[in-house]
């Protein structure tokens, strides 16, 4: 994994002025390009692959929508949490008011105390 170092720039952050490492995405993979590969690592076609990756999608917005948690084996679990502004007691909170947005949350699966996710993941300083 490629990284750069880059200067926090926001002022209203507490280590404003300070470095950190962020990572560098060369590439954005469009489905067809993960169709193809799927299919050229199993049996099914790409169509195939393009049919239960769609209906993959529609599942996950459905459930998460509703607000459940949901876990697919070998990658992670999956859920939205709500962001929102901090208000001094409950009954002065006002959803459309204080709530800012929803966030995809992603945990990736464990084994053994391991994320294999971010196993084996190299380092290395982006040559600009």
């Amino acid at each position: 994994m490629k990284y750069k170092i880059v200067r926090e720039n926001k002022p209203t952050l507490k280590n404003y002025g300070r470095y950190k490492a962020v990572a560098i995405h060369f590439q954005t993979i469009s489905p067809e390009e993960v169709e193809q590969e799927i299919e050229d690592n199993c049996s099914a076609k790409s169509s195939d692959v393009k049919l239960v990756l769609n209906e993959l999608s529609q599942v996950l917005q459905r459930h998460l929508k509703q607000g459940d948690r949901v876990r697919l084996e070998g990658l992670g679990l999956l859920k939205l949490e709500i962001e929102s502004e901090k208000v001094e007691a409950p009954q002065d909170f006002r959803p459309q008011r204080d709530i800012r947005g929803v966030r995809l949350h992603f945990l990736p699966e464990r084994s053994k105390g391991e994320k294999a996710l971010y196993k084996d993941i190299r380092f290395e300083k982006w040559k600009e």
